[in-house]
């Protein structure tokens, strides 16, 4: 299966080139004032944008905005530069990635230049996601990411909180502590937090509850929010072996997470080094904008 999916954020940044156009009705005006259709007002390597292709991908007279046909411009010269690195990379756009990008698009409205910038665009993440799939062939898995399912007692001060603690080792339940003295909103569950990837809580909580076992209540533990007892449910690296009593969907999930995040930096990565390789070859008209010196970025004029 083609990893199209998985690349949420690069395709949302390809597809900016058609959102304004889905969304603007028919119009005569030139988006580029003064400019006949075939006045090239932006290019990268051998790869031309006409005045009159950005007339079609953004027909509305109303969106004569700068910043919107200097966002339009800049999507395609990412676009363009991603797939001229790709080519590079021994990853051009293949017959059967325009195919699948054809019977993704299917029949809806639009001028030429719309739909197969569109086909394009689609096609260009197809290919993305050949080169992802053999980058990360031989990928080492990545190591699991702490984990810890807990419970927690809120309170205002050290004394309250050392006080619950008392309680506590005297034999009271840890839960129906937490629903008669915590004033946090997970009191009256009896200060259940459930199970979270390490970076949730404020790094002082973290601190404590990761230096800890399963079984251990921590604390007194002083944060912005005041002072907790933390009741260690389960710790350590997301596996079920640490985490028995976890939801295994669960934390098959967070290895996906994690996964996908490398992935997901991998192509990031990617356009970037494509911004960088080919923005000497890039220039745009006065008119839309200028360049940044170190991307494809698109400042608009004033």
């Amino acid at each position: 299966m083609s990893s199209l999916l998985r690349f949420r954020p690069l395709v949302a940044a390809l597809v900016v080139l058609t959102v304004f156009a889905a969304a603007c009705g028919g119009g005569d005006d030139a988006v580029v004032a003064g400019a006949d259709a075939d006045t090239v007002i932006a290019s990268i390597a051998d790869r031309e944008l006409s005045a009159g292709m950005l007339d079609d991908l953004l027909p509305d007279g109303r969106n004569t905005v700068p910043s919107r046909i200097a966002t339009v411009v800049e999507s395609w010269l990412v676009a363009n530069a991603l797939e001229l690195e790709l080519a590079e990379r021994g990853f051009p756009i293949t017959d059967e990635d325009r195919e699948l990008a054809r019977a993704s698009v299917g029949e809806r409205d639009g001028n030429d230049t719309e739909i197969q910038i569109l086909i394009d665009t689609v096609a260009i993440s197809y290919t993305v996601g050949r080169w992802t799939d053999a980058e990360t062939a031989n990928l080492t898995e990545p190591d699991p990411p702490n984990y810890l399912c807990s419970n927690h007692l809120l309170v205002d001060t050290e004394e309250e909180a050392q006080a619950a603690r008392e309680r506590y080792e005297g034999g009271e339940a840890f839960a129906d502590l937490a629903i008669e003295l915590s004033t946090g909103p997970s009191g009256p569950s009896g200060g259940d937090l459930g199970c979270a990837v390490e970076g949730q809580f404020v790094p002082e909580f973290e601190e404590a509850a990761y230096a800890s076992s399963a079984g251990d209540v921590v604390g007194p533990v002083e944060t912005t929010f005041g002072w907790h007892l933390i009741e260690i449910e389960s710790v350590g690296p997301a596996t079920v072996e640490n985490h028995p009593d976890a939801d295994p969907a669960a934390l098959a999930q967070v290895a996906i997470d994690m996964r996908n995040g490398m992935v997901n930096t991998m192509v990031l990565d990617l356009e970037g080094t494509a911004a960088a390789n080919f923005r000497d070859q890039a220039a745009v008209d006065p008119a839309v904008g200028t360049l940044a010196d170190d991307s494809l970025e698109v400042i608009p004029p004033g």
